[in-house]
């Protein structure tokens, strides 16, 4: 049986991630070791961000262009 796909993560959760990344870093418990590997996560997780609010604007941008005549969503393609 296959094993079920990872869930992607949201918005959401990518954010609440990078906020308790944040909170980590500015604690002063970190090591150097886990300072760079939080720092990369970081830096990962807010791509994700940026690429998902790009996304979103793209779609809000298609739907309300179309309003003039009929309503049509379309998928963007990522």
């Amino acid at each position: 049986m296959p094993k079920p796909k990872k869930p992607v993560n949201t918005f959401e959760d990518s954010f609440k991630r990078l906020e308790k990344i944040l909170e980590k870093l500015e604690s002063d418990d970190c090591t150097l070791d886990e300072t760079i590997t939080l720092y990369e996560e970081g830096l990962k997780l807010t791509k994700t961000c940026y690429d998902k609010l790009n996304t979103a604007e793209l779609r809000i941008k298609e739907i309300n262009k179309n309003l003039k005549g009929e309503l049509e969503i379309k998928d963007i393609e990522k």
